[in-house]
């Protein structure tokens, strides 16, 4: 089954840039239709791999490609690929080029690590939009704390002297939307920093 998560292409380059600093291997990771999106080997991005587009449809969770096999496999070199799962839906394949027996723990190291990845990556996501929820919670606060203030205003005027304690009242909560709103754009304000960096 095929997830609704994609694994985006800078995260792919990031696993195939930190399988190389840390293990000196060459990986590939291929997306949900078996293209590599992520290569050490810049000309084979964009091309369907076999053997991944195998394990992305279900054939296969895993493949060891021989030399043998890599010369009738479409786009395959000699490596073992692996799918990736999160919430047991196929997701993406870590292919590492060399011979598959000595190359399996590795691509089973780089699953794991690369899972790990994608969940933080979720679960950030995941907090920003709780965030984000938050934060229109006290915008509709605030300006439902200006409608109140505004009707307090013209209820006060009506009565005149008399609505004078509840004239401040009304300023002070017109004051205090007034303050949510500016916290609210320094947040976004430090949001929008924070993005460029």
């Amino acid at each position: 089954m095929k997830s609704a998560y994609t694994i985006k292409a800078e995260l792919a380059r990031k696993i195939v840039s930190d399988i190389k600093a840390v293990s000196g291997a060459d990986a590939n990771v291929i997306d949900q239709n078996g293209i590599i999106i992520a290569s050490y080997d810049p000309n084979r991005i964009g091309t369907v791999h076999e053997g991944g587009k195998r394990i992305m449809n279900g054939e296969v969770d895993e493949i060891a490609i021989t030399p043998e096999m890599a010369a009738t496999m479409k786009g395959t070199r000699p490596g073992y690929n692996g799918v990736i799962r999160l919430n047991g839906q196929r997701i993406a394949v870590i292919g590492i080029a060399g011979d598959p027996q000595i190359v399996k723990p590795l691509q089973k190291m780089a699953e794991i690590a690369v899972k790990e990845e994608i969940q933080r990556e979720i679960d950030t996501e995941r907090e920003r939009q709780i965030v984000r929820d938050m934060e229109n919670q006290i915008i509709d606060i605030a300006e439902r704390m200006k409608v109140l203030s505004l009707n307090g205003s013209i209820q006060a005027a009506k009565l005149g002297d008399k609505g004078r304690s509840f004239k401040i009242v009304v300023a002070e909560m017109r004051k205090l939307a007034e303050q949510i709103n500016d916290i609210i754009a320094g947040i976004d304000r430090n949001r929008a920093r924070q993005n460029l960096d």
